[in-house]
C-alpha cells in the first residue's frame, strides 16, 4: 500500500542505520493496519490482510512423563501416560510397545539398581522419522523401576508476512524455524475473495488457502503436507515475537560471559587472546538481521570456544541452551567419531569389509566383485563405488530417493542392493547412505543398536544427557544424519578433535585419529573430504591457516581451527537455501577468526 511505503520511508529517514529493519516493518504493519489501504481499487468488503502473522501448533508426542515399571504377577508391566503395557523380558533385554503405535521402549537391566534405555517416538510431523531418546529407570523401595521419558518436542511455529506493493497487489513470504517449509509454499499474489485468501506463485497456481475470521481477526490456512489447518493471528504489535532475532525493543546487545556449566570452563575473550569488539559486532549483526524475505539469515545459536573455554553463547529467535537442535548432516561427523571410538576400543578396523560383514561372512549370489573389496573406509569417506549421490536426483541411491520409497524399508538393505559404478576407493560423491551403512557396520561388529552405541560410548563420556536420534523405518539409528543435541554437547565434538582425540581426562580416540580423520582425501562438491569431516581453509595474518567442520543443512556447523585452537559452533534454520553458508565462511571468517589475537 502506498500509505505503509511512504511510512517505510519515514522510518529510515529518522532512524540510525543500525536500527533493525524489523522495527519499521513492525511500525509499518500497524499503521497499514490501523488506517487501511489507500490505494483506489481497494474494496472495503475484503479484509487488510497486510502484516505479521503468527501461528503455532504443538503435535505431542501424546505418550511422555513418568514411567514405571512393576511386576503385575502375570510378569512385569509399564505403565505411562495412562497407558500399561506388558513388558517382554529376555535376559537383560527388555522391551514393550503402547498400543496404537504411540511409543515404545527398549533397553536393558544394567544391574539390580538400574534399567538404561531409549524411548522411540512415534514418527513426528517435522521430519516424519522415528526419535530415539535416553531414559534411565531406577529401582524404588517398592521394587519397581521409575524414570521420566522425555521425547522431542513435535511442534512447528509459522510466521507469515503479507505486504501490499505500491500498486496494491498482495504479496507474501512462510517462515518456519523447524523445517522452513516455506520454500515448499513459494508465494507471488495474494487474493482474498470475501474471507477467502488464495496464495498464488509466480505462474499463478494456488499455493495454498485459508479463510479470514473476522470476529476472531485470524486467518486459519491449510497446509496439508504438514500438519494441516494452522491458526495465524497478527504479531504485528509484539516486538518481542521470535520473528525477529531478538525483541526490537531490547538495548543494544554488549558482551557478557557465558554462564558456567554443561562440562565447559568459561572465559572473556582476553583470557583467552581474543578481542570482543569482533565477537561483539557480530552478534549485534544477527540479532539486528532484516527479517524481510524468505531467504533471510536465519541463525539459532553461536557458540565459541577457545584453548577450551567457552567465551561466547549467544541464541536467536527464541532458541536456548536448553532446547535440542537438529543437525541434519552435521551428525555425518558423529558417525564417524563413533567408528573412530570403536577402533580405538578394538572392536572393528576400517579395513573390514562391508558386504562380508553385513551378510554373516557369506556373500551373496552374484555379487559384484567391486562390491566385495568395499571396505568399512570407503564408507566413511564417501567412496563406496555404489550408485548413490545425494546431488543428482536420478541417482537410486540418493537419500531422498531412499527414504520416499516403501518398497524396502530396510535402508541398510537398500544401500547393499544398489549397483556399484565405481571400484571402491577411486570416485567420491556426496552419499548419505554410505555414512548411515557405516553405521550398520558399527552396528553389526559391535553386537550394538546404535543409539545404545552413541550413549554409551559417546555421550555418557563426554557428559551429554540429553539427545535425540533419528530412526530408519525398521528401528536402526540412522547413521546419515539428523540427531539432536545440545548445542554446549555439540560443542564438546570440536573440542574433542582440537583435544587429539580426549575429553577432560577421558581419551574416546586414538592419538593421531584426529589428524587423520580430517585430511582430505578426496574433493566433493570444491572441498577437500576426509572421515566424515569437511576441510577447507581461512584467510588470518596474510596466509591460510586449515579448519575443518561438520556441516547440516540449514547452517548446522561445528567449525574447528586447530592452529588458532578454535572452536565454533553455529545452529541456524535456512534449510535448502544458500545462505546457509555466510555463517560458515563469512561470519566466522570476518568476525570470529579476526577476534584471534596474534600470538596469542
Amino acid at each position: 500500500m502506498s500509505g505503509a511505503k511512504n511510512d517505510h520511508r519515514s522510518c529510515e529517514r529518522v532512524r540510525s542505520p543500525a536500527t533493525s529493519f524489523g522495527l519499521c516493518l513492525l511500525t509499518v504493519f500497524a499503521l497499514g493496519a490501523a488506517r487501511g489501504p489507500t490505494t483506489p481499487d481497494h474494496d472495503a468488503s475484503r479484509p487488510e490482510l497486510a502484516g505479521l502473522w503468527a501461528a503455532h501448533r504443538d503435535f505431542g508426542p501424546e505418550v511422555e512423563g513418568p514411567l514405571t515399571l512393576r511386576d503385575g504377577g502375570a510378569g512385569l508391566h509399564a505403565d505411562i501416560a495412562g497407558y500399561r503395557a506388558l513388558v517382554d523380558v529376555d535376559g537383560a533385554k527388555i522391551r514393550f510397545e503402547i498400543p496404537g503405535d504411540r511409543g515404545a521402549f527398549r533397553g536393558r537391566f544394567e544391574d539390580d539398581r538400574l534399567v538404561r534405555g531409549h524411548w522411540i517416538q512415534p514418527p513426528n510431523v517435522r521430519s516424519f522419522a522415528r526419535m530415539a531418546t535416553p531414559v534411565t529407570l531406577q529401582r524404588t523401595e517398592d521394587g519397581s523401576w521409575r524414570g521420566t521419558v522425555t521425547p522431542l518436542p513435535d511442534e512447528l511455529h509459522l510466521y507469515l508476512v503479507i505486504e501490499r506493493r505500491e500498486d496494491g497487489t498482495l504479496g507474501a513470504f512462510l517462515r518456519n524455524p523447524e523445517a522452513n517449509i516455506g520454500r515448499f509454499y513459494p508465494v507471488h499474489d495474494v487474493l482474498a475473495d470475501g474471507n477467502r485468501v488464495r496464495f498464488r506463485d509466480d505462474e499463478g497456481r494456488t499455493r495454498f488457502e485459508g479463510r479470514y475470521d473476522p470476529e476472531f481477526g485470524r486467518l486459519s490456512v491449510y497446509l496439508p503436507w504438514n500438519g494441516g489447518t494452522f491458526d495465524f493471528e497478527r504479531v504485528d504489535g509484539d516486538p518481542a515475537s521470535p520473528f525477529y532475532p531478538r525483541p526490537l525493543d531490547a538495548p543494544r546487545y554488549e558482551y557478557r560471559e557465558p554462564p558456567a556449566g554443561g562440562g565447559w570452563e568459561v572465559a572473556q575473550p582476553p583470557e583467552v587472546g581474543m578481542a570482543v569488539g569482533p565477537l561483539e559486532a557480530l552478534v549485534r549483526k544477527i540479532a539486528s538481521a532484516p527479517m524481510d524475505a524468505i531467504d533471510a539469515p536465519d541463525i539459532h545459536g553461536l557458540l565459541v570456544a577457545r584453548h577450551g573455554k567457552l567465551v561466547l553463547e549467544e541464541y536467536f529467535h527464541g532458541y536456548s541452551r536448553e532446547d535440542l537442535h537438529g543437525t541434519r548432516s552435521a551428525s555425518k561427523s558423529v558417525t564417524t567419531t563413533l567408528v573412530g571410538i570403536a577402533t580405538h576400543e578394538s572392536l572393528l578396523e576400517l579395513d573390514a569389509p562391508v558386504y562380508a560383514t553385513m551378510f554373516g561372512g557369506a556373500l551373496p549370489a552374484g555379487l559384484d566383485p567391486r562390491a566385495a573389496r568395499m571396505t568399512l573406509a570407503h564408507l566413511i569417506t564417501m567412496t563406496p563405488g555404489l550408485a548413490c549421490d545425494d546431488s543428482d536426483p536420478d541417482s537410486p541411491g540418493g537419500e531422498d530417493r531412499m527414504q520416499n520409497q516403501e518398497e524396502q524399508p530396510d535402508w541398510l538393505r537398500y544401500t547393499l542392493e544398489l549397483p556399484m559404478t565405481h571400484e571402491p576407493g577411486t570416485h567420491a560423491t556426496y552419499c548419505s547412505a554410505s555414512q548411515n551403512l557405516a553405521g550398520g557396520v558399527l552396528s553389526v561388529i559391535s553386537g550394538e543398536w546404535l543409539p545404545d552405541f552413541y550413549r554409551d560410548h559417546f555421550a555418557r563420556r563426554v557428559g551429554s544427557g540429553r539427545y535425540a536420534m533419528n530412526l530408519s523405518p525398521t528401528g536402526e539409528g540412522y547413521g546419515g544424519g539428523g540427531l539432536y543435541i545440545l548445542p554446549r554437547d555439540f560443542l564438546k565434538l570440536g573440542q574433542l578433535y582440537l583435544n587429539d582425540g580426549t575429553w577432560k581426562s577421558a581419551r574416546l580416540l586414538d592419538p593421531g585419529w584426529a589428524e587423520v580423520a580430517t585430511t582430505a582425501r578426496h574433493m566433493i562438491r570444491d572441498e577437500g573430504y576426509g572421515y566424515g569431516w569437511w576441510v577447507f581453509s581461512y584467510p588470518y595474518e596474510g596466509r591460510q591457516v586449515k579448519a575443518f567442520y561438520a556441516g547440516g543443512n540449514g547452517g548446522q556447523y561445528v567449525i574447528v581451527v586447530p592452529e588458532l585452537d578454535l572452536d565454533v559452533v553455529i545452529f541456524g534454520g535456512n534449510y535448502n537455501q544458500r545462505v546457509m553458508h555466510v555463517s560458515k565462511y563469512e561470519f566466522v571468517r570476518d568476525y570470529v577468526v579476526s577476534a584471534v589475537v596474534p600470538g596469542r
